[in-house]
């Protein structure tokens, strides 16, 4: 399979994928017309997931795809998982909340059925993070940084062998529970360890060893900018 691995797939008016840095002409590399199953971050809120699900259609259409099939994931279709897999070409694994999807992905058995899978996967946000084998699942909500029962390190879907964390503008400055996420919590998880961060706008193909704009790399307490806009460097070079 291939992998694109992305913050956010829309533009910034919202109205169309974004462009920036190649992405539409990406994933014109690898699909043609569009067969998606659409793979949400909580399959109880179906009427959420929909409403993001077709703003998303209505992207790749504007983005000048056919769309000849969209079948979202519900947790009633969970038995016949095997075939709209395979009936598929392209799976969006959605953005949400880092720990509800990935117990949702387990509840599927998600890993086993993507393993064989030969489209192409596009995360966005918390579906990003899930692809990785070890998930850093970034605190983000109130509570998480200080209950001794949330865990910020996951088993997910094992995909790719990078963990990526999304949206960097925003949790850079962010605080959750009086601590700051970077400096008070992600920057000590570092060690021994990489992220790599990405803005909206960039994206990681993973399987074919490219990051594509905007990206930090987060290791041992440290953070270094190794990509810019426009840019396209080697996933493994010199981080």
């Amino acid at each position: 399979m291939n992998v694109i691995l992305t913050s956010d797939i829309m533009s910034p008016d919202k109205r169309q994928l974004n462009s920036q840095n190649g992405f539409v002409d990406k994933i014109h590399e690898y699909v043609g017309d569009i067969n998606c199953l659409y793979i949400p971050s909580d399959p109880h809120t179906p009427l959420l997931t929909n409403t993001i699900s077709s703003h998303h259609k209505r992207a790749f259409e504007k983005s000048g795809f056919i769309v000849k099939n969209w079948e979202v994931l519900s947790i009633y279709k969970k038995s016949i998982i095997q075939q709209l897999i395979s009936q598929s070409n392209l799976i969006i694994l959605a953005g949400g909340h880092v720990p509800t999807q990935n117990k949702f992905f387990h509840h599927i058995h998600l890993e086993k059925y993507i393993k064989n899978y030969d489209g192409l996967v596009i995360g966005i946000s918390a579906g990003s993070m899930n692809s990785a084998a070890e998930v850093y699942a970034q605190p983000e909500n109130f509570g998480e940084v200080k209950s001794t029962n949330y865990h910020r390190f996951l088993k997910g879907l094992g995909i790719v062998n990078i963990s990526v964390l999304p949206h960097y503008t925003d949790f850079k400055n962010q605080v959750v529970d009086n601590q700051r996420i970077m400096e008070d919590v992600t920057l000590p998880d570092s060690y021994g360890r990489k992220f790599y961060a990405i803005e909206d706008g960039a994206f990681i193909v993973p399987t074919e060893n490219k990051i594509y704009g905007n990206c930090y790399v987060i290791k041992d307490g440290r953070v270094r900018k190794v990509c810019n806009t426009g840019e396209v460097v080697n996933l493994r070079e010199n981080f």
